[in-house]
């Protein structure tokens, strides 16, 4: 019965990574260096009016806040709960979470934590998944993919979402020149740009995101929603950081509608950088094909 248990969850490791990219293939033009991180911008705020020159002062300077509370840590490692909902499935697997900024974000699977039944890896060039029950691999460069090549995803857009950070498509980091772009009413942020329509939502209080969502609605190709939500703060090198995050991704691209709910609650988060970035893959490994992997996530209830 366990290792049936834990086969499954391999199975739905090996499948989980690709939906990700499903779900978020309409994003357009994404950030291409993500150093928001180690951003200071300037909080100055001269004017106490309400006129509409002042009022976009006020609004910089709430968003210039919101960016400067961002976590700077450099990497992070914690143990994960790794929950996973997909139509009829409800799994929750131990794990670990372990990121090194602009290099590398890596989610390993390890029920019971008795071993690493799956990998999921996302680095600047490549996207990894092993399902080590099964002995297979999926590595693909971003660009290898068409969805994903057409529609400008790549590392840093995800690494962004992962550090709880507030981004602008198309730009390399944010600075006070990038702060007109934003459009700021009460605690939300939003961005439009084409089909594709941005949503921050933000704690006024501690001036931090607590939700991220990007949507895109097409006309042939339909609608897709990536949904980033952030809860339980703690403190994680001097500043708040969310405990908990819960992703949701929702598309009806393919002409049905699949939503998926991976819910992370990180466990004893250390700023730990001395482990290695590059994941080996054994020769005794079979490799799969990304397009496959998609069309049996889809027969997934």
């Amino acid at each position: 019965m366990i290792r049936k248990h834990i086969r499954q969850m391999a199975k739905m490791a090996l499948l989980l990574l690709p939906l990700v990219f499903a779900a978020c293939g309409s994003k357009k033009n994404l950030v291409t260096e993500n150093n928001i991180g180690n951003n200071t911008v300037n909080t100055t705020n001269t004017g106490s009016s309400t006129t509409p020159s002042e009022a976009k002062v006020s609004n910089s300077t709430y968003l210039a806040k919101v960016i400067n509370n961002a976590s700077t840590q450099n990497a992070m490692v914690a143990n994960i709960d790794f929950n996973l909902k997909s139509g009829k499935k409800d799994i929750t697997v131990d794990g670990k979470l372990s990121m090194k900024r602009g290099e590398v974000v890596r989610i390993q699977l390890t029920p019971m934590g008795l071993m690493e039944v799956g990998r999921l890896e996302f680095t600047k060039d490549s996207v990894l998944i092993m399902d080590r029950i099964h002995k297979q691999y999926l590595k693909s460069s971003y660009d290898q993919v068409s969805f994903l090549k057409n529609n400008g995803i790549d590392f840093n857009a995800l690494q962004a979402l992962f550090w709880n950070q507030l981004f602008l498509p198309g730009e390399k980091s944010l600075g006070e020149k990038q702060l007109d772009a934003f459009k700021v009413e009460g605690t939300n942020i939003s961005y439009q740009k084409g089909k594709m329509d941005y949503l921050w939502k933000t704690d006024k209080e501690v001036e931090q995101l607590i939700s991220a969502l990007a949507t895109y609605t097409g006309t042939s190709s339909g609608k897709s929603s990536i949904g980033w939500d952030y809860s339980d703060f703690k403190t994680f090198g001097g500043k708040p950081f969310p405990a908990y995050q819960l992703i949701t991704l929702d598309t009806n691209a393919r002409g049905s509608q699949k939503v998926i709910n991976v819910g992370l609650k990180l466990k004893s988060m250390k700023a730990d950088s001395d482990w290695d970035t590059v994941t080996k893959v054994s020769g005794k490994y079979k490799p799969v094909k990304l397009e496959d992997v998609i069309n049996q996530i889809l027969k997934i209830q």
